[in-house]
């Protein structure tokens, strides 16, 4: 609950969380007062407020994240004073825009250039595409997509090798994870995570994009673009 987190903290995080929620989501819990992690599955860079301290008539807080900056790739546990709060954040947010930003043997080009072609196809203009999830006639919709793509799937591993069935699987895991999301993150989200699933297809084979996304083309623009 929002009501177990100081309200000063809320004021000066929150909005900053939703201007950057295409690359952190905050993460719930009851352990700490307030934690956040980088969107990148592969990642496990974080920033945690862990609890507040008083100390000579200053309110601080203990926060951990990591990492802890661009020469070091630890975590860190520094006591900040409230006034640095929002600083530090927006400084370990830097970080991670930074590492999103270089190019290295670890990214696919070829994905890459893919989700940047579909994302321009699928851009969500809405002005609550930050924060708002797609109504619940496009909920219902991409809930029956995304459970047909999972059968699809599942169909196109018949006489596959075993590495293009792990890759096939993987496909399946992505959308069935999108699934579960539909009712519970913004449109943007949504949408950032069909077109990362559908640049992997395309790289995957011209068959599995064909069957999990151009037969469906029309009707996926109408309901996510449209709104029809």
């Amino acid at each position: 609950m929002k009501k177990n987190t100081p309200l000063t903290i809320l004021e000066m995080l929150q909005p900053i969380v939703n201007n950057n929620s295409d690359i952190i989501e905050q993460v719930k819990t009851v352990e700490l007062l307030y934690h956040i992690i980088d969107r990148d599955p592969n990642s496990n860079f974080f920033f945690k407020v862990v609890k507040r301290e008083a100390q000579s008539n200053k309110e601080f807080f203990r926060l951990e994240y990591k990492p802890k900056s661009k020469d070091s790739i630890l975590a860190f546990a520094p006591l900040v004073e409230r006034a640095a709060l929002s600083d530090t954040l927006n400084s370990w947010i830097k970080i991670i825009k930074g590492y999103n930003a270089i190019h290295t043997v670890y990214d696919d080009p070829i994905i890459k250039a893919n989700q940047e072609r579909f994302e321009k196809q699928f851009e969500i203009l809405d002005d609550d595409a930050e924060y708002a999830p797609f109504d619940l006639q496009q909920q219902l919709f991409l809930n029956e997509y995304l459970e047909t793509v999972q059968v699809k799937l599942v169909e196109l591993q018949d006489g596959k090798s075993e590495i293009e069935v792990k890759e096939l699987n993987e496909l399946k895991e992505e959308a069935k994870q999108i699934q579960n999301d539909l009712s519970k993150q913004p449109k943007k989200k949504i949408v950032k995570a069909l077109t990362w699933l559908w640049a992997k297809a395309q790289k995957v084979g011209l068959p599995v994009i064909k069957e999990i996304f151009l037969t469906s083309v029309k009707e996926i623009t109408k309901h996510i673009i449209s709104g029809i």
